[in-house]
């Protein structure tokens, strides 16, 4: 029964400090794709290429590039220069975006 006990409080603490790495962030930069990666931003390349198979990724003010696990999230925004609330994930350099809109806009 203790060794369950032990478990059970051993995942607790596991789950609640994988909670506390998990941090949201605002984030401005661009929805590029994958291919170009920090190199090219135009709406029209970007709807090319992720028409083409490329993935949409974001692409940060300091040209950083960061896979988006949710992409269907900025399908309206590509080549956008953007604002994203995003969870970040800098072991994969992934984020997942939980809202977007074109930079310039009301702020968030």
């Amino acid at each position: 029964m203790k060794r369950i006990a032990f478990v059970l409080a051993l995942g607790s603490m596991t789950a609640f400090a994988g909670a506390q790495t998990a941090k949201t962030h605002k984030l401005t930069g661009w929805i590029g794709d994958s291919k170009c990666g920090a190199s090219m931003h135009t709406p029209a390349c970007v709807k090319k290429c992720v028409a083409a198979g490329q993935k949409p990724v974001f692409v940060d003010s300091k040209n950083k590039v960061w896979a988006i696990d949710n992409t269907d999230a900025v399908s309206d925004y590509y080549g956008d220069h953007v604002r994203v609330v995003a969870t970040v994930d800098p072991s994969s350099s992934s984020i997942h975006v939980d809202k977007v809109m074109k930079a310039g806009g009301s702020s968030m």
